[in-house]
């Protein structure tokens, strides 16, 4: 029968699967695999700081991917579309990418999702020096495995304090993850009009 200890110990038993899965996740997507994690780690089926090691080495090889993917296209295809396409996301959601590249790298691993690829492949097409592209990557991903985790954990423990029905359980944290989903569009969408505030007054 199921229920939030077989939950926890069908994970358990297969905590090495997981995280392998959890670096996949993070080079894919990230933040639905990492606050899943958060989940895990609070039940005490996986291993905080294997989670986290997991989460830097997927966060390491999608850096290296998006960047030197963006480098490929500035040196064979710098009249390609997806890099059109790449620098018309940036310049709406990171006006002054070029300006400040370590508070944009940093800052759009939180925004919307896909935005974060963009960003990754735009530094690599424009070259950024990557003593910056390193620095913002390491800060960034530490910052983010650590809400992400947080969140995931957050999730667990008052889902469980409200009720230990495994429905309920699963409901809750359905709840949880609309309710964040939406709040980071709200987010990236003020951020968005602050960088572009910014910018317009930078102009000015």
């Amino acid at each position: 029968m199921l229920s939030i200890g077989y939950i926890k110990h069908f994970a358990a038993d297969n905590a090495e699967t997981l995280y392998i899965l959890i670096c996949l996740g993070v080079i894919l997507e990230g933040e639905i695999v990492v606050i899943l994690a958060g989940i895990f780690a609070h039940l005490g089926s996986i291993n905080i700081p294997m989670a986290i090691l997991a989460t830097f080495i997927g966060g390491g090889i999608k850096s290296i991917i998006g960047y030197s993917f963006g480098y490929y296209l500035q040196k064979n295809h710098s009249d390609n579309k997806i890099v059109s396409s790449t620098e018309n996301h940036i310049n709406h959601f990171l006006p002054n990418f070029n300006n400040k590249p370590f508070i944009s790298i940093f800052l759009s691993r939180f925004l919307i999702l896909g935005m974060y690829w963009f960003t990754l492949i735009f530094s690599g097409y424009r070259k950024i020096k990557m003593k910056t592209f390193i620095k913002a990557e390491i800060l960034s991903l530490l910052a983010w495995s650590i809400v992400m985790l947080s969140l995931g954990y957050f999730f667990s423990y008052t889902a469980i304090s409200i009720s230990r029905d495994v429905r309920n359980f699963l409901g809750i944290i359905l709840i949880f993850f609309i309710a964040f989903f939406v709040l980071e569009k709200i987010i990236a969408f003020i951020v968005g009009l602050f960088e572009i505030n910014i910018n317009r007054e930078e102009l000015q």
